[in-house]
């Protein structure tokens, strides 16, 4: 007898051990579920870098007496894929009498004689026809890497008043989007 009552006592502290722990223990009847909404948008951005417009030397008399000076600069423009709109090149800083964001007299101003000019032009074709204005601008799609446009420029032919010296003028790209 003693054999089997300590058989019974270790079998009802595992029982009761069970019990403790089965107790314990999470019982699962069903399940629920609930839905939840992911959501973000994407708003336009763009970034705009510029590359000058250098001319180097302008020769009036000899051979810019006959051919308009040209040279080439650019406009780099990375904006969000799906977006759209235009880039605008404003008059310059020292725009003639009469220009106009539509039809821009553009010109360069002399280093040390603010009387000075040097008319000149920006186009957005390589044939320098199409003149690149603050009105309408060129359009532009957003592929969400950079999109390179170059910028064609010419210093008008036979301007046999223009002084000796340097000229410079400064340009606003705008983009709009």
């Amino acid at each position: 007898m003693k054999l089997n009552r300590s058989n019974i006592k270790s079998s009802i502290a595992a029982a009761t051990a069970f019990g403790i722990v089965a107790v314990s223990m999470p019982a699962y009847a069903g399940t629920g579920t609930a839905s939840m909404t992911v959501s973000s948008n994407i708003d336009v951005s763009c970034i705009i870098s510029t590359t000058n417009i250098d001319f180097d030397a302008y020769d009036a008399v000899g051979a810019h007496s006959a051919a308009d000076l040209t040279a080439t600069g650019g406009i780099s423009s990375t904006c969000t894929t799906g977006s759209g709109g235009n880039i605008k090149i404003g008059q310059g800083l020292h725009a003639s009498s009469g220009s106009t964001d539509a039809v821009p007299a553009r010109r360069m101003v002399h280093a040390t004689d603010a009387t000075e000019f040097l008319e000149y032009n920006v186009y957005s074709d390589s044939t320098w026809e199409t003149k690149w204005d603050n009105a309408t601008g060129e359009a532009y799609t957003g592929t969400g890497i950079a999109q390179p446009l170059t910028v064609y420029g010419s210093i008008t032919k036979n301007q046999t008043s223009a002084v000796v010296g340097s000229y410079t003028d400064t340009l606003v790209v705008t983009i709009n989007y």
